[in-house]
């Protein structure tokens, strides 16, 4: 039986870790059946990714059995969270409880979180040896700063909701985790009434301009897209009916 629950819904996408008795870890299966997954919807035209977890705990990062074994040249959370960030369309993390070690940096890795008050992270790299993954490490600089960032991996030290509150890790959240869900589907419902291409190519452009990696020409021909898709003019349009 699969750790791992995926499916296609009305045009949005889900993944639930659901593996309570190992209080939602992953192992490399569990990261291969996302990447998979996450290659076979990207060129699908999606509202959104929802990406949640069973029980009251998110996930407590990598399976400890899984970090003395098999090559780790290449990070398997890191190839994850590269393929949500790339994403065309935006993904949706809905935390139900605390996130440990590498599922941090899968939390952060998409476009927007969802919580409630029994949300708190922490990193615990240092306490068994870990050196975090070095674009682990960069995703954290980025969204934390650098001197929580430091908290986080060298101490060890965890972030409770009202300083996760402080420090706008949660774009929505609420006290109770019943109405975080009620949450999730309001803006799942925005977003289905929104263009799939404006948004796509936004996406593109923020990467873009986070990594600096800024083409002027790829950036123009985006932005000049928008005035050709015909929304636009059909919003005009109407707006000419109602004078």
């Amino acid at each position: 039986m699969s750790n791992i629950k995926l499916n296609l819904k009305k045009n949005v996408a889900y993944i639930k870790i659901d593996n309570v008795l190992t209080k939602n870890s992953l192992d490399r299966n569990d990261l291969k059946r996302i990447t998979d997954f996450l290659i076979k919807i990207y060129n699908q035209n999606l509202t959104c990714l929802v990406i949640s977890s069973s029980g009251d705990i998110f996930s407590s990062g990598m399976n400890l059995k899984e970090l003395s074994v098999g090559d780790w040249s290449k990070n398997p959370i890191s190839e994850v969270c590269d393929l949500i960030e790339n994403l065309p369309f935006v993904s949706i993390c809905h935390i139900n409880g605390p996130i440990y070690g590498g599922s941090v940096e899968l939390a952060i890795s998409n476009d927007f979180r969802i919580g409630s008050e029994n949300c708190k992270i922490q990193i615990p790299a240092s306490k068994y040896g870990i050196h975090y993954g070095y674009k682990g490490i960069k995703r954290c600089i980025d969204f934390f700063g650098l001197q929580t960032s430091k908290k986080l991996l060298f101490l060890g030290e965890p972030l409770y909701f009202e300083d996760l509150k402080k420090i706008n890790f949660f774009d929505y959240y609420d006290n109770r985790s019943e109405n975080s869900k009620k949450i999730l589907s309001e803006k799942i419902k925005k977003l289905s009434l929104l263009s799939y291409d404006s948004i796509k190519n936004m996406k593109a452009s923020i990467n873009d301009y986070k990594n600096n990696n800024i083409n002027i020409k790829v950036e123009t021909e985006r932005f000049l897209s928008g005035f050709k898709s015909g929304l636009i003019l059909d919003k005009i349009n109407d707006l000419k009916k109602n004078r």
